[in-house]
């Protein structure tokens, strides 16, 4: 290439700074819910995911996903901070030692006034044996007759939802100009084009996929079973 020709250049795309769309929504085998699409702004400020929260996920858990789904239906969520939520958490040392004075009086305690923070977390600890992790939002879907189940650690790949997003995603590089009085406009065009047939092969995959390993599992199981029978068998034979 001639040293002086000009590289051709199109729509250079964002740095990452910047204003960016959040986007809260769920679906199933039926399609994306109804009424539940939630499309906001995040403020410029150099970091958007503290933007979304578990106060703005529960408002929306609460006025527009439940008012919305069917009957005792089984909600999946994945592992954001923000999904588990615990109720009547014990502080922390990262809490103010009046926090952890209010807490402990909450539970009958009746701390003196003179105690450093490490006698006040002793205190916690010894009063937080048997407290479970109910978490905010399982509260919530029970009251309404549903029921939550989170997805293993590091298994996205089970959740349908990340096919579907990556679907909207490309449908909105395609046609991106970013210019965001256009954007957000062309997510929800996005978000319409996908069609309940998309949802159920989107289920139906991620259901394949938790089968097949759960299928393997079993056979490592039994392998490391007959294994540890084969060595113990060993050892017996030659001790005797």
């Amino acid at each position: 290439m001639d040293k002086n020709a000009k590289k051709a250049t199109g729509v250079k795309p964002p740095t990452g700074k910047g204003k960016r769309l959040i986007i809260l929504h769920a679906g199933s085998k039926e399609g994306f819910v109804p009424n539940a699409e939630l499309v906001f702004e995040s403020k410029n400020d150099g970091d958007y995911h503290h933007q979304m929260n578990s106060k703005m996920f529960e408002e929306w858990f609460k006025h527009q996903l439940l008012p919305n789904i069917p009957p005792s239906s089984i909600l999946v969520l994945d592992n954001a901070s923000y999904h588990s939520v615990r109720i009547d958490k014990p502080p922390t040392m990262a809490e103010k030692k009046d926090v952890m004075k209010e807490w402990l009086k909450n539970k009958g305690a009746n701390p003196s006034d003179n105690l450093n923070k490490c006698e006040l977390l002793e205190m916690v600890k010894s009063l937080s044996y048997g407290i479970g992790n109910d978490y905010v939002i399982d509260r919530m879907a029970r009251d309404n007759g549903h029921q939550v189940v989170r997805l293993p650690p590091h298994h996205c790949e089970y959740n349908p939802i990340e096919l579907i997003w990556a679907q909207v995603k490309t449908y909105v590089a395609k046609r991106n100009n970013f210019k965001m009085a256009d954007l957000k406009p062309l997510v929800r065009e996005a978000i319409q084009s996908v069609t309940a047939e998309n949802w159920a092969n989107a289920v139906k995959h991620c259901e394949n996929l938790q089968t097949g390993d759960a299928a393997k599992d079993v056979c490592i199981d039994k392998y490391i079973d007959s294994f540890v029978i084969e060595l113990r068998s060993s050892d017996d034979e030659d001790s005797s």
